[in-house]
């Protein structure tokens, strides 16, 4: 860092460096399993754990580590709900498909939670709310619209003044602040969080193999073919989980599963400010951040400042952006001074048109999951169990109905 403006530019996020990791995903591959399961994040690792609860000898493949790409690399922020505002999500797929989607959400969040206690990580997950912030008398009005549609729905969401907010956030309000809407959700070590589940999914069975490059997943008479850097492996089913890389495995996705970089950066430790996670529309596509316990702030956003969007996949960091996140602190809170960051990086996030996620059988015994629009991390467990149960039953959840490529949103949208 030179004059405070600039910071060393990481590879790795926050959660990746600072967190002690007990190695896994050692030793060679077998030839033959149940089920391959591609990618590493959390709807990977989800995956295999809910097959190997289920007594199917599961493979687990990611090219570099656990974590490597978007999970690893985000704010750790649960946040039960639509990706768009609960009223634009009503508007554009209806009232019913919304109000399904929003509770898939909420119940893949205490799912989550249910799966930290059950493996004993729930330390590692911090439930609280997750206020966000209103700057203008538009997004008030907007913001006391969507919590009167969610209160009528049944979800839990509520409308904080200006002199409420004051009382809950540790340093005095900019004068933009107007009020902010609260809903419940959870902070999190995402790195930490993920690992767990691989140490519980790897107890329970499932094999684990990293530095491991996925080539193809093709049909075959009896099942999958597996292509890797490592060798060919036959499966009778595979779950392809890369998110923001699908459509190189899943060239149906190349038209509707967007790689989208996002970037992030920690601050130094401060003294407790934010005791929520917090989100502002301070850019299009906002800014979002949590305060972890050792005081750092974690914070993430304003990735349409630049005119020219680096390669996603890459995940490197871009000086604008860094710039922009800079600002966003002592904007909205002048008393907190000049941001410090200690460390920025990038991630690949993945988006799709119509802002729902794509859950599909894509092939033949070939299913993929993918393009969760910045929400993952409250859908992914309720996602992949979903998943993994049609894949084990033959019977497709409802809810995932409004989550197929052949929805009509999406349709209208690629075509």
């Amino acid at each position: 860092m030179t004059d405070g403006r600039m910071v060393f530019m990481a590879s790795r996020s926050h959660w990746q460096h600072g967190t002690s990791r007990t190695p896994i995903g050692r030793g060679a591959l077998p030839q033959d399993t149940d089920v391959v399961v591609v990618g590493g994040g959390l709807l990977g690792i989800c995956c295999a754990y809910w097959l190997a609860r289920r007594g199917r000898r599961t493979l687990l493949l990611e090219r570099q580590e656990i974590a490597a790409g978007a999970t690893g690399r985000n704010a750790g922020l649960v946040i039960p709900c639509t990706a768009q505002s609960y009223p634009d999500a009503a508007g554009a797929h209806g009232a019913d498909v919304a109000r399904t989607v929003r509770q898939l959400t909420v119940d893949g969040a205490g799912l989550l939670a249910h799966i930290a206690a059950d493996e004993g990580i729930a330390g590692d997950l911090r439930p609280g709310g997750v206020i966000q912030l209103a700057l203008d008398d538009d997004q008030a009005n907007d913001g006391k619209h969507e919590v009167d549609l969610s209160r009528s729905d049944g979800f839990d969401e509520s409308w904080l003044d200006r002199r409420e907010l004051a009382e809950l956030i540790g340093t005095p309000l900019g004068d933009r602040i107007v009020g902010g809407t609260v809903l419940p959700g959870a902070q999190t070590n995402s790195v930490t969080l993920v690992d767990g589940i691989a140490a519980a999914a790897d107890r329970l069975g499932a094999a684990i193999r990293t530095g491991v490059r996925v080539d193809s997943v093709r049909p075959a008479p009896t099942g999958v073919v597996v292509g890797t850097s490592a060798g060919t492996v036959r499966a009778t089913a595979a779950v392809i989980a890369t998110n923001a890389r699908l459509r190189e495995l899943v060239p149906c996705l190349s038209g509707v599963v967007h790689p989208v970089q996002g970037q992030m950066l920690a601050t130094s430790p401060m003294p407790p400010v934010f005791p929520f996670g917090m989100a502002a529309p301070v850019t299009e596509g906002g800014t979002y951040w949590q305060q972890t316990p050792d005081g750092t702030v974690v914070l993430g956003g304003c990735r349409t400042v630049t005119a020219a969007p680096a390669d996603p996949v890459a995940q490197v960091p871009q000086p604008e952006v860094h710039r922009a996140l800079l600002d966003v602190l002592p904007d909205l809170f002048p008393a907190l001074g000049p941001t410090r960051a200690v460390r920025g990086w990038a991630g690949a996030m993945a988006f799709t048109p119509d802002h729902l996620p794509v859950v599909d059988e894509v092939d033949k015994s070939i299913w993929a999951a993918g393009g969760f629009n910045g929400h993952g991390m409250s859908s992914c467990a309720i996602v992949a169990d979903l998943m993994i149960d049609w894949m084990c039953t033959g019977a497709r959840a409802p809810v995932l109905a409004a989550l197929a490529l052949d929805r009509p949103t999406l349709a209208r949208q690629t075509a």
